[in-house]
């Protein structure tokens, strides 16, 4: 299904999903989500773990804008930063392979007409594992040296390009879980889940 998004659709560039995928979404808009009845156990797990990495995002930016004002040394950031970067790497391509391979083709055959959606997202995977890949080539950069006599200029060069690395990739994501959403909670309240067989 993976086709490379036109430029216009990227998730860089574009804001929010195009209009011929919000059928569903102008007839389930979010404020009616909460409380709905086909909103079930499986949607709700699915969307809790969107909250869980936008919470770890907002968490590793907290921490990465400590180091940059030096209200933390890298020798107490690192012990914090580092297990939690991997629990969000880990579980962030986890969940996009469940999607992937499980959960896009489900949705993607209950609205056929909606299909070219889950391409869009897949892409969105890519550019956002892309994304990924620079956040820790420039964290491994600043975590290569932790000691006491690490170079304060090179530590504080690192941070700010780990910061930025990790700002790009936060906004990608948090706009990829948005649109992800917009398209899938409709499917499954218009379907309920027991009909997608998710349940």
């Amino acid at each position: 299904m993976l086709q490379t998004a036109p430029d216009q659709l990227a998730l860089a560039t574009r804001d929010g999903l195009p209009d011929d995928l919000l059928q569903l979404r102008n007839k389930y808009p979010r404020d009616v989500w909460p409380g709905h009845a086909n909103l079930g156990d499986w949607v709700q797990f699915w969307l809790d773990r969107h909250r869980m990495f936008r919470e770890l995002g907002a968490m590793l930016t907290d921490a990465c804008e400590q180091l940059q004002g030096a209200r933390i040394g890298i020798a107490e950031f690192e012990p914090w930063f580092t297990p939690r970067l991997e629990f969000f790497f880990g579980h962030l391509d986890l969940h996009h392979k469940i999607e992937e391979f499980h959960l896009f083709p489900v949705f993607a055959k209950a609205e056929p007409v909606l299909e070219h959606g889950f391409a869009l997202l897949e892409s969105d995977h890519q550019a956002i594992h892309a994304l990924v890949d620079t956040m820790q080539e420039a964290a491994t950069r600043l975590l290569a040296d932790t000691s006491a006599d690490a170079d304060k200029d090179r530590t504080r060069r690192a941070g700010d390009d780990t910061a930025r690395a990790l700002a790009a990739l936060v906004r990608g994501l948090y706009a990829h879980l948005d649109d992800e959403e917009d398209l899938i909670v409709p499917i499954v309240l218009d379907h309920t889940e027991a009909k997608l067989g998710l349940v």
